[in-house]
């Protein structure tokens, strides 16, 4: 498996929904590859609270007119404020990603390491 290292972006968290066995976090960022990208991800809270599954979808808009859809699965874990997020997506134009976010739940902004399967 070959993965290609993708720029870094940081994602502005735009509103939450918190329920008692999860949260979903929106989110919207500027990524080189696809654009100004809306995007949310439910974390399905387990066990002790400090980790699970996570799945989520985005949306992202060139400003060629290009669109993107994507579809993302993984998981999560917490410790004190600080959240991490590390998943898989798949991309309408047919990429796959993956995708580790920090989050600091004192903050507004989770900051993204990505890479491409190639």
């Amino acid at each position: 498996m070959n993965l290609e290292k993708q720029a870094d972006f940081v994602a502005t968290v735009t509103g939450t929904d918190v329920k008692k066995d999860q949260t979903t976090i929106h989110c919207l960022a500027d990524m080189e590859s696809y654009g100004r990208v809306r995007f949310s991800v439910t974390l399905e809270i387990a066990g002790d609270r400090s980790g699970g599954a996570l799945y989520g979808s985005g949306r992202g808009a060139m400003t060629d007119g290009t669109f993107f859809a994507g579809e993302a699965y993984g998981v999560w874990s917490r410790e004190g404020t600080k959240v991490t997020l590390r998943y898989v997506d798949r991309v309408t134009d047919g990429t796959e990603n993956i995708y580790e976010g920090v989050f600091d739940a004192t903050g507004d902004e989770i900051h993204f390491e990505q890479y491409r399967f190639a």
